[in-house]
């Protein structure tokens, strides 16, 4: 089947362009060859796959969580008491009615059973591997895909202990090539990166981990055929539900402004791909050896 391939990354309640984007393409009857998925990325992939059509309001509904919500209370009382859960749990909620939203959605349907290919991608937490899901439930893959570590449990998985696909490939343009031949789509729905200065020790260790995984991420969009970016700003909060219909009317303009590209991709013999050596973002230059004195 001639078409796109879809990378869809995970990014919370800013999957719901995800949702805007598929809309997009099936209005402009683009065809779409393959879907690959992680996190948030990986729900909307199988939604599509499976038939389901939901606004970001309504998924909501299904997949509501009171502990996921909690995460959002402020106060000084409710800070003290997320942070002694953090010394003292592997983790802050138990996932439960997301699980079970999973399970209302897709039953017992399994990943091989998809109308188009479709592979949902989770990280083995002991390894880092990079873990791709052709096959099984497609609701307890998703729950794979979308442990976000210290917020969720892992899943056990054939003997493998899986956690969220970002850990791995925040979007998941590795698993999108080896799914199908066709033009790579990659569509990232990180925030746009705002420069800070660090007020804390904590945030100074949380700011070198979000540019070590901003650094892995331009290493796989370097090897995808076009990359769609949300570039929320003002940012959209990973688990701010009442967000998702901005981040779905945001993901509407990013897609329709990408349609002609993507037609022209359709339209252009695929050309050859240099090695992914050659693809990689180029290191500046080192400066001159300071002499000594």
């Amino acid at each position: 089947m001639k078409g796109v391939v879809l990378a869809l990354g995970g990014g919370g309640v800013r999957g719901a362009a995800h949702l805007a984007l598929l809309d997009v393409l099936r209005e402009a009857r683009i065809p779409i060859a393959g879907l690959a998925g992680s996190s948030a990325g990986a729900l909307a992939a199988a939604m599509y796959a499976f038939g389901h059509s939901l606004r970001p309001a309504e998924l909501a509904e299904w997949l509501k969580d009171p502990e996921i919500e909690r995460l959002h209370k402020n106060g000084a009382l409710y800070q003290v008491s997320r942070l002694v859960d953090f010394v003292r749990r592997p983790y802050l909620a138990e996932g439960h009615r997301i699980r079970q939203g999973f399970r209302s959605l897709f039953g017992d349907r399994r990943i091989e059973e998809s109308p188009v290919p479709l592979v949902i991608q989770a990280c083995d937490v002991h390894t880092g591997e990079l873990v791709m899901l052709r096959a099984g439930p497609v609701a307890e893959a998703l729950m794979a895909s979308s442990a976000v570590p210290s917020v969720f449990p892992p899943v056990r998985w054939h003997g493998r202990l899986l956690v969220d696909g970002d850990v791995a490939e925040k979007v998941p343009v590795t698993a999108a090539r080896a799914l199908a031949a066709g033009p790579v789509v990659a569509v990232d729905v990180s925030n746009k990166p705002v420069p800070t200065e660090p007020k804390t020790a904590l945030e100074a260790a949380f700011m070198a981990g979000e540019a070590s995984r901003r650094r892995l991420l331009g290493l796989a969009l370097a090897q995808a055929d076009l990359v769609i970016a949300l570039a929320a700003d003002p940012p959209i909060e990973t688990f701010d539900a009442a967000q998702a219909e901005r981040a779905y009317e945001l993901g509407r303009v990013r897609a329709e402004a990408a349609l002609p590209r993507i037609r022209q991709l359709l339209a252009e013999p695929p050309p050859p791909r240099p090695p992914w050596w050659q693809r990689l973002p180029k290191l500046p230059k080192p400066g001159p050896i300071p002499q000594k004195t």
